[in-house]
């Protein structure tokens, strides 16, 4: 990835609303989304297990990998461009460009 389409994910990510989850905005969580974005981002399709295998125990914003995913993770990486977020039966995330 480069730095300016890096620079340009984490200012995305800061202006995430956080309407659609039941978390307060802390930077720790911000990070967190932004390593499921960008690790989506990389691998352009990944699974929830994915997800919470590669990027959880790095960027875990103190949470344990249920509260991360469920909380956190599922509910902001679904507003971010290019996100498709996995549909009935399937637990697959795909990062498409827009």
């Amino acid at each position: 990835m480069s730095t300016t389409h890096a620079t340009n994910a984490r200012a995305v990510v800061e202006s995430l609303s956080y309407r659609d989850a039941p978390l307060d905005r802390t930077p720790a969580r911000d990070d967190a989304v932004l390593a499921a974005y960008k690790y989506l981002i990389t691998h352009r399709s990944v699974s929830r297990l994915g997800l919470v295998a590669n990027v959880h125990p790095r960027r875990d914003a103190g949470l344990d990998s249920r509260e991360w995913y469920e909380l956190l993770v599922s509910p902001l990486l679904r507003e971010l461009p290019g996100v498709s977020p996995p549909g009935p039966g399937t637990a697959t995330w795909r990062y498409v460009p827009e």
